[in-house]
């Protein structure tokens, strides 16, 4: 009987689950594949010189937060296409290209000077003399991709929010082998150019992303797939509300990814404190966490796709169904990667590592890290799926006081405080992590089931 049950409960969701790894897959291989070649850009540039790669590591760091504040900007423009689409109201989804268009560009614009004014306050952060200079240029140099970066961006959450998710991930893959390309004839100077070393590595970088921005835009143009969508298009009329809206939604959704962000860095900050070692290990987990978090963010991608859809159909038990369809895909995904994890965690540190210490010291914190994994994966998912339902204000304090208030004072007492040292960082992140999965859990309850009870009354209304 308990099996039968557990069966049925199951199958409830099944069309779901399908549904939600058909539009993922496509989204984790992109985010993957950009993981592999962020990798393979810092062994190039390692090899040009230690000075290079601790340039390129300060500008990265510097320039990876501007990118995640515009990519969470653009996350807003999918659950509005997607809610549009839901409703079959195809010249708003038109209307919602032009509008997404031109606040991808303004937002473009805005970052790539902010981050210029930045570049310029780079000697009073307290690096190496002769590490600034390198690092200056090749920031001026990668900070001309923002432009194309967000254009490529708004393509690409506009698409998702028609169910398309397989072209991005096309031109990601194609765009990472132009990279690496570009990058071993520029650093090097093959094909009759001079060695550029460092600065070659930021003109791969900005030739790859004209390449996403000007593929995505030709594809759009001439495939056959968005054909109907050119000339609905062409006839919608730009909103200016519209174009409010995106970054009334957007800016929190940037925050949110900012906040989220600096609160590992400042986690990162905490470990350099303590010891060298510790320090190097922190990196070492986090890279090998981020493999898995890339999974975890196709399956929420597709989530905000799949309820925003339903949530602009008004099917909100439906929409309740996929959401939890999501959770159980994600906890089944970090069982299994976690178990993966465990059993090699004194064996993926020697990937990164010849040190003993830090061999040591990273097996204590993916011991950590599985069960912060868990609430990383849930917290991922419930925040797409309120943003699939256009609740972004809410989650954006939720995630204020998860890092802020609970995450980073719980590691700073854990190991400075209580003694745990470096592996106390790490209790933190969970702690916060948790607190966020349970805030979100609940305003997704709250709001799907005040939705539910609406439409069941204005149903009996009817009748």
């Amino acid at each position: 009987m308990a099996s039968q049950a557990i069966r049925s409960y199951f199958q409830l969701y099944q069309s779901h689950y399908k549904g939600l790894i058909k539009l993922g897959i496509p989204v984790i291989l992109a985010q993957l594949g950009q993981v592999t070649v962020g990798v393979i850009d810092n062994m190039m540039i390692g090899h040009v010189g230690t000075l290079e790669l601790a340039a390129a590591s300060f500008a990265n760091t510097i320039f990876w937060l501007v990118i995640v504040l515009g990519t969470g900007f653009s996350y807003a423009i999918t659950p509005l296409v997607g809610k549009a689409r839901g409703n079959y109201e195809m010249n708003q989804v038109g209307a919602w290209f032009k509008s997404s268009m031109w606040a991808v560009l303004s937002m473009g614009v805005l970052l790539s000077l902010v981050t210029y004014m930045i570049s310029l306050f780079m000697d009073q952060m307290g690096q190496a003399a002769n590490v600034i200079l390198p690092a200056r240029t090749y920031l001026w140099i990668i900070s001309f991709s923002i432009l194309p970066m967000m254009v490529f961006m708004g393509y690409k959450q506009f698409c998702e929010g028609l169910a398309n998710t397989k072209v991005a991930m096309n031109i990601v893959l194609i765009a990472n082998l132009v990279n690496i390309i570009c990058n071993y004839i520029l650093i090097n100077g093959k094909l009759g150019l001079p060695a550029m070393g460092l600065n070659g590595a930021g003109y791969g970088t900005l030739i790859s992303r004209i390449f996403m921005a000007v593929s995505f835009f030709y594809v759009f143009r001439r495939g056959k797939s968005f054909k109907p969508y050119g000339e609905i298009i062409a006839t919608a009329q730009f909103a200016i509300n519209d174009f409010f809206k995106i970054w009334k939604m957007g800016v929190p959704i940037g925050a949110q990814l900012v906040m989220e962000a600096s609160a590992f860095m400042l986690s990162t900050i905490m470990m350099g404190w303590i010891s060298v070692a510790g320090l190097a290990a922190h990196q070492v987990v986090l890279s090998i966490s981020t493999i898995s978090f890339m999974v975890y963010l196709g399956i929420a991608s597709s989530t905000t796709i799949r309820v925003s859809s339903l949530f602009g159909e008004n099917k909100i038990e439906e929409m309740r169904q996929a959401g939890w369809a999501a959770i159980h895909l994600v906890v089944l995904m970090v069982i299994v990667i976690g178990l993966v994890f465990l059993f090699l965690r004194n064996q993926l540190p020697t990937l990164f590592s010849d040190d003993p210490l830090v061999i040591a010291l990273a097996a204590q914190f993916i011991v950590v890290m599985l069960i912060y994994q868990l609430f990383d994966g849930l917290q991922i998912v419930f925040g797409s799926i309120l943003r699939g339902m256009s609740d972004v204000n809410m989650p954006t304090l939720y995630t204020f006081i998860a890092y802020f208030i609970v995450s980073l004072p719980t590691g700073y007492l854990c190991a400075f405080t209580f003694g745990l040292k470096e592996v106390g960082i790490w209790w933190g992140l969970p702690v916060g992590l948790g607190t966020a999965s349970i805030l979100f859990m609940f305003r997704f309850i709250k709001l799907s089931k005040r939705k539910l009870t609406e439409e069941i009354s204005k149903t009996n209304n009817l009748n």
